[in-house]
């Protein structure tokens, strides 16, 4: 008795010989499956609990490194830009302010929010980092077990995944408030 893929792989061949069009579309669509097989299987997935604890704390400190990046940079020019704009507000028609006075007012509460939420994501990285730490020494000397060092691994990558969130969300607003308060600038600078 011969197994169903040596049943089905012998009528695509005989199919594919009454038919050369066939015959190559056929070939190509076995050659395109097994080179993304092949593909799939060596694309490099930390395979042990030690390679996505050390994965997941690389991206908690690259967020750590953004999120200084946003206060250094972005967090102190969109200070200054908005202290500029605010202060262009007086030599304004009623009109002219009006159309202006939203952008700041959304602007300075993303500003104010970031001075709230940034202590508070530095302490949250320093604590997953230190978690991931504490897991993956006792992961290692088998103090827990596999799958309980993924259950704890998991909680962290929750934790780890908000803070990434949320990082990216201050990267977006800060950008889009850059954008607005350039536009802000650049028409009343004209006037």
């Amino acid at each position: 008795m011969q197994s169903g893929f040596l049943v089905w792989f012998r009528q695509i061949v005989y199919f594919c010989t009454l038919n050369p069009i066939m015959m190559r579309k056929t070939t190509l669509s076995i050659i395109t499956v097994f080179a993304c097989a092949l593909f799939i299987a060596c694309t490099s997935q930390p395979k042990t609990t030690a390679e996505k604890i050390d994965t997941l704390k690389q991206q908690v400190l690259t967020d750590r490194q953004s999120l200084q990046g946003l206060e250094d940079k972005d967090f102190a020019q969109l200070q200054k830009d908005f202290v500029l704009c605010d202060s262009l507000l007086q030599h304004l028609s009623q009109k002219q302010v009006d159309a202006s006075f939203e952008q700041l007012n959304l602007t300075q509460a993303y500003l104010l929010q970031f001075k709230e939420v940034k202590p508070v994501m530095n302490k949250k990285m320093e604590y997953v980092v230190q978690q991931l730490d504490n897991l993956k020494s006792d992961a290692e000397s088998h103090y827990l077990s596999d799958s309980l060092a993924l259950i704890y691994l998991e909680t962290e990558t929750k934790v780890a995944d908000t803070i990434h969130a949320q990082v990216e969300y201050f990267q977006d607003r800060f950008k889009s408030c850059q954008k607005s308060l350039n536009n802000l600038k650049k028409s009343n600078l004209k006037r």
